[in-house]
């Protein structure tokens, strides 16, 4: 195939499909990064090397591998893609940012101030689209790995030095029981008093789950889980019917709490505070994510109660004799 330098001059977009197929290893994972056809992405490759005067790519079956001259445009494109998205950060009407962001959060961030948040971006930048999905912490890292998702809003820090993370809050959880359980709930408890106890969990998917399982190991507590559900609403039903204790956040379920559904056991010490942070590949940053981000910040507000709580009758009260 024969490379002519017939192009003028080379453009933003070629040099962005050239820089994530580099990246990413294909067209088809490039065009999803970039939310276009993998015949578009081809096409601005093949510009950008008519521009060259040479292949980038040695085009193989399963994966594309840059040609040396490739490899020479791979940094200066990764700097000039890095400055453009310093300008349009610095510079650009806020009117004028648009894109795509693909934004994985857990269901705590979910239940509370993931609507604030989309509806701010809304309000400030119209022509920007995200698509929230709610998964577990662990999935939603593994998801950032594959490049599925350009942003993740998760607990932490677990995740390599390839990250870069902004922490946006604090979540408080509290051991929680049924009224009906045979617990002292005006005793002063210890992890180890819990130990008789099943405990309702989160999934192994859950950062939750992969965070603390280390600080009951800590604090030398075997903790034989009877469920895993990787919804919060359901692990309180389930905890409110006895079937087991859990750790819950605090101040979501205080509603159920004063309705007298559930009890919360005064143990020591208090479970670790767990941080939130948004998270993202080091590599080139979206300057729409990175509004994201600082809108997020603002947002952040954990210690709030479930307003969408179902509703629960008072517990019933012993008869006066």
């Amino acid at each position: 195939m024969r490379f002519s330098s017939t192009a003028a001059m080379y453009t933003l977009k070629q040099l962005e499909a050239f820089y994530w197929s580099s990246e990413l290893g294909s067209f088809s994972a490039s065009s999803r990064k970039l939310h276009t056809t993998q015949s578009a992405v081809a096409k601005r490759v093949g510009e950008l090397e008519a521009f060259a005067g040479s292949p980038l790519f040695e085009r193989r079956a399963k994966k594309l591998l840059m040609t040396p001259q490739g490899r020479k445009l791979f940094e200066l494109a990764g700097q000039m893609l890095e400055l453009n998205s310093r300008i349009v950060q610095n510079m650009a009407d806020p009117a004028s940012f648009e894109g795509v962001v693909r934004l994985g959060v857990t269901e705590l961030v979910g239940m509370t101030w993931l609507a604030g948040l989309i509806n701010q971006i809304s309000q400030r930048y119209p022509r920007v689209q995200l698509m929230p999905e709610i998964d577990g912490g662990i999935t939603l890292y593994e998801r950032l790995e594959k490049d599925e998702l350009d942003l993740a809003i998760m607990p932490g820090p677990f995740w390599g030095y390839q990250y870069d993370c902004t922490h946006l809050g604090a979540v408080t959880n509290v051991w929680m029981a049924s009224p009906a359980l045979d617990i002292d709930f005006s005793a002063n408890l210890t992890p180890q008093d819990l130990a008789p106890y099943p405990v309702i969990s989160q999934p192994t998917n859950s950062a939750l789950s992969h965070l603390y399982d280390a600080w009951f190991a800590e604090q030398g507590l075997p903790v034989k889980r009877v469920l895993t559900c990787n919804s919060l609403g359901m692990m309180a039903q389930l905890t409110m019917l006895g079937l087991g204790i859990s750790y819950l956040p605090g101040a979501y379920f205080a509603p159920l709490v004063a309705r007298g559904a559930l009890c919360q056991l005064n143990v020591q010490p208090d479970l670790p505070t767990i941080n939130y942070y948004a998270v993202h590949k080091k590599n080139i940053v979206n300057p729409v994510v990175s509004r994201v981000i600082d809108i997020a910040r603002e947002e952040c507000a954990f210690e709030v109660a479930g307003a969408f709580l179902p509703h629960v009758p008072p517990a019933a009260r012993p008869l006066d004799p």
